[in-house]
């Protein structure tokens, strides 16, 4: 790289900033032209056409225009105020659509990290996951059934099944039911 070379980017950048700031006075100046043209020779207009011919007084004449012009000045009062309106709406919906990023972000960073709170080797490290991931389902609509299937996946495969010690009456349940995952009706306890 030649030692010229960063002297002329800065340049081609400065040139480039020129340019746009003359674009902006020529729009700026072109634009005080045409409200000028609006506010001074539109009324007089208006108002020649409005009379077609007929004399009035110049004072008559003069409050006409003048009319005219409170006129066009509160219509571009009222244009400004609606795109004020606009603006500020778009604005709010921008700031809302950063709110839900900001807020989707921090759901998902809780989410994974009640999730690697599942994968500790402590007990209660565990119990906190399960707990964290069940305040983010309350709160989350959407992640509600991602957040139910991990929980019942976790549980299935991290909980002994058939629990230590009720081997008896599993075996029970089969023997008085037609189908193994059919409870028998109760019987009666007065018999």
């Amino acid at each position: 790289m030649e030692m010229g070379e960063p002297d002329r980017d800065r340049r081609a950048r400065h040139n480039g900033l020129a340019r746009r700031r003359a674009a902006a006075g020529l729009l700026v100046g072109a634009g005080l032209v045409v409200l000028g043209t609006v506010f001074v020779v539109l009324p007089g207009v208006v108002v020649d056409h409005d009379l077609a011919g007929a004399s009035v007084a110049a004072q008559d004449r003069l409050k006409a225009v003048n009319d005219v012009r409170t006129t066009l000045l509160q219509v571009v009062g009222g244009l400004v105020v609606l795109f004020g309106a606009y603006a500020t709406w778009r604005q709010l919906r921008v700031s809302q659509d950063g709110l839900r990023a900001t807020q989707e972000g921090y759901v998902t960073d809780r989410f994974s990290r009640a999730v690697d709170q599942l994968g500790s080797d402590k007990l209660d490290v565990r119990i906190g996951g399960l707990h964290a991931l069940w305040r983010i389902a309350e709160q989350s609509a959407r992640d509600r059934e991602a957040i139910i299937s991990i929980q019942a996946a976790y549980l299935r495969t991290h909980l002994p099944w058939p629990p230590p010690g009720r081997n008896h009456r599993r075996q029970t349940c089969r023997s008085t039911t037609s189908h193994p995952w059919r409870l028998a009706p109760p019987t009666p306890r007065w018999r």
